[in-house]
């Protein structure tokens, strides 16, 4: 019986143990589950508690710079409210001065733009005067360039017509040299035809030739002789007819150098009147330039003064409205004292609710501080958490690409 009864122990133990365990992790999975519940819950409160404290601090600042403004607005009326009547008088004589200088002014520049307009005036009319009156000085001078032009291309082309005539006189020359050495070749050569039939004559004669040779040789010597005689005045034809060429040559090389004498003369002349009549035209353009620059100037320097007296317009303008707007503020000021009062009470108000919504962003900065401390815990075991739950997943992660990779 003993036996049996430590047997059904040993059952019951074994079996309990078990059941154990298992009450034991369920408690901790729910006690784990308080504690992140709880971490969630603490920092939901804190970022509520900053939102709400941001807000009030933007709402106090608000109401601080509304205060200031309001401040400002309030010792700028009571310093003119103290200062209106020395402001009125002030700011009158200011404000009349600048008046009668705008005044002034007005009329000056109204002066100078009708001086700067007969001014202008003048020299369109000035520069239309000019150009009629040059007009024909320049046709003249243009006229005078066009001749010279032309002369001197007419010197080119006598230069030309020389350097032609002086190619045809040396080529004429050389043909006549080669023409008489060609004719003198030929008597030379006749003459030793000539010399040649008589030696050869006096030989059949100094042998007793046959009587009929002898009657040709005798018949040569007549033909050559009449050969040389006919070559020698070939000779002196040819030399007469090259010579002739010759001298046409020379006759036509010196007629053209005649032309371009006279061509070059021409154009000396044409270029010096060129030169005249430009230089004329120059000095006439000169003189007109410097009276319309002269001119020129004059507009310039009143539009000058008519710029400076523009801003001095300005300028009186600026100290105008300037003045205007002082008196327009105080007589506002002193017309409106209600408004004065108005403002006292309302900075007086609003100073008493910067004081209290001071009192509540202090109350707010303190709470939160307070919130922040009791709730560390729970947020830092949140975090913790957190950050366990991504090393897990990284680490899955890394096992499954270490699995992948096999």
């Amino acid at each position: 019986m003993s036996e049996s009864w430590n047997q059904n122990q040993d059952e019951t133990g074994t079996q309990s143990r078990p059941n154990d365990a298992l009450d034991a992790a369920r408690g901790a999975a729910a006690g784990a589950a308080e504690t992140l519940k709880s971490g969630v819950a603490a920092v939901r409160d804190v970022r509520a508690a900053a939102r709400k404290l941001s807000a009030e601090r933007a709402r106090l600042k608000q109401l601080e710079d509304g205060l200031a403004a309001d401040e400002e607005t309030l010792a700028r009326r009571e310093e003119v409210e103290a200062s209106y009547d020395e402001i009125m008088d002030t700011q009158s004589a200011v404000a009349e001065k600048a008046e009668r200088e705008m005044q002034r002014r007005t009329e000056e520049v109204e002066k100078l733009e009708a001086s700067i307009a007969d001014l202008e005036k003048r020299l369109s009319q000035m520069r239309e005067d000019h150009e009629h009156e040059l007009r024909p000085y320049k046709k003249i001078m243009e006229s005078a360039r066009g001749r010279s032009e032309e002369a001197s291309r007419t010197v080119g082309d006598a230069k030309r017509a020389v350097r032609s005539a002086e190619s045809q006189v040396k080529d004429a020359s050389e043909r006549r040299e080669q023409s008489i050495l060609s004719a003198n070749r030929a008597v030379d050569s006749s003459q030793a035809r000539l010399r040649k039939v008589q030696d050869e004559l006096k030989r059949a004669q100094g042998e007793g030739a046959d009587p009929s040779a002898m009657k040709q040789l005798q018949d040569e010597v007549t033909t050559e002789l009449a050969r040389v005689e006919a070559a020698r005045v070939d000779v002196s034809t040819v030399t007469n007819s090259a010579q002739s060429t010759v001298d046409a040559a020379q006759t036509h090389l010196w007629t053209q150098k005649q032309s371009l004498e006279e061509a070059q003369r021409e154009a000396d002349e044409a270029k010096q009147e060129y030169d005249e009549r430009k230089s004329e035209y120059d000095e006439l353009v000169e003189k007109a330039e410097a009276a319309e620059k002269e001119l020129e100037e004059e507009i310039g320097r009143l539009k000058d003064e008519a710029d400076e007296a523009k801003g001095a317009h300005d300028e009186a303008a600026d100290r105008f409205d300037e003045a205007t707007a002082l008196l327009d503020e105080a007589k506002s000021v002193h017309e409106t004292p209600e408004e004065t009062r108005r403002l006292r009470q309302s900075i007086v108000d609003q100073r008493q609710d910067v004081t209290a919504q001071q009192a509540l962003v202090d109350s707010l900065v303190e709470g939160e501080r307070s919130l922040r401390a009791s709730t560390r815990n729970a947020r830092l075991t949140l975090y913790a958490a957190a950050a366990g739950v991504v090393i897990v997943i990284v680490a899955i992660i890394v096992l499954v690409a270490l699995l992948q990779s096999r």
